[in-house]
């Protein structure tokens, strides 16, 4: 995927999670999931579960498929722990990280998609089948690297989203599916998303399907406030 189109992806991962805690009194969140990423004609699988913890901003992902692990996620520091191997890894990155395996719930919910907050603005809007097509210019200094990026939403809820490059080409596609009313917001329980080259073929294809939500548990996970243990050597990256 195009530099670009990866930093745009990243920022609107940020908004939208912000716009989701303040539309919605959410204190915590979990969801278990099931990833499919097939890249380079292979596929790998993952399985787990999330947990976001609203007012320490934290993100902790508990992978027990294929193999046992623990990632952490706080502002511009992501840990990865191995508990059978007793390794860690601490990377910190210039700028904010990722949310990891959380971004394209929080994609879903917002209608304008976070894209005025980045000085997009609306060029035109259609209705097809029930569905609006909202269309989306990028803000004039950024046209020579970021393209249009394509909303479509039906009853309230984001149900596709394009993106394209400045030459008008697709590259990234998303697909948002059986939604579930969390709060105040439509929650896809399966995400697809597709990444193509310049011939329009697909270089990156993901599915995510969640399940399980809980939402604001009276007793939160303990899993929440895992910390690597101090026996534990931490090897430390920086991006």
């Amino acid at each position: 995927m195009p530099k670009n189109i990866q930093f745009l992806t990243i920022v609107l991962t940020i908004l939208f999670f912000a716009n989701i805690l303040y539309a919605a009194p959410l204190k915590t969140l979990s969801l278990d999931f099931k990833r499919e990423l097939t890249e380079n004609d292979k596929t790998e699988h993952i399985a787990g579960t999330l947990h976001y913890d609203v007012k320490a901003s934290r993100v902790v992902v508990e992978i027990t498929e294929p193999l046992k692990q623990i990632m952490i996620a706080k502002g511009n520091i992501l840990e990865i722990y191995y508990p059978e191997q007793k390794q860690a890894f601490r990377f910190i990155s210039e700028g904010q990280i990722p949310l990891p395996l959380i971004e394209t719930i929080i994609q879903s919910t917002q209608a304008e998609y976070g894209l005025t907050a980045l000085g997009y603005t609306l060029d035109k809007h259609d209705v097809i089948d029930e569905v609006l097509y909202t269309y989306w210019a990028p803000p004039e200094k950024a046209k020579d690297k970021l393209g249009a990026v394509i909303l479509g939403i039906h009853k309230d809820r984001l149900i596709s989203a394009e993106v394209k490059n400045p030459s008008g080409y697709i590259v990234a596609r998303t697909l948002y599916e059986n939604h579930s009313e969390i709060g105040v917001n439509y929650i896809p329980m399966k995400v697809t998303s597709s990444t193509y080259g310049e011939k329009s073929e697909v270089l990156q294809h993901e599915k995510i399907v969640y399940n399980n939500p809980q939402v604001n548990a009276e007793t939160p996970n303990p899993i929440l406030n895992f910390t690597i243990p101090e026996s534990v050597e931490v090897r430390v990256s920086r991006w």
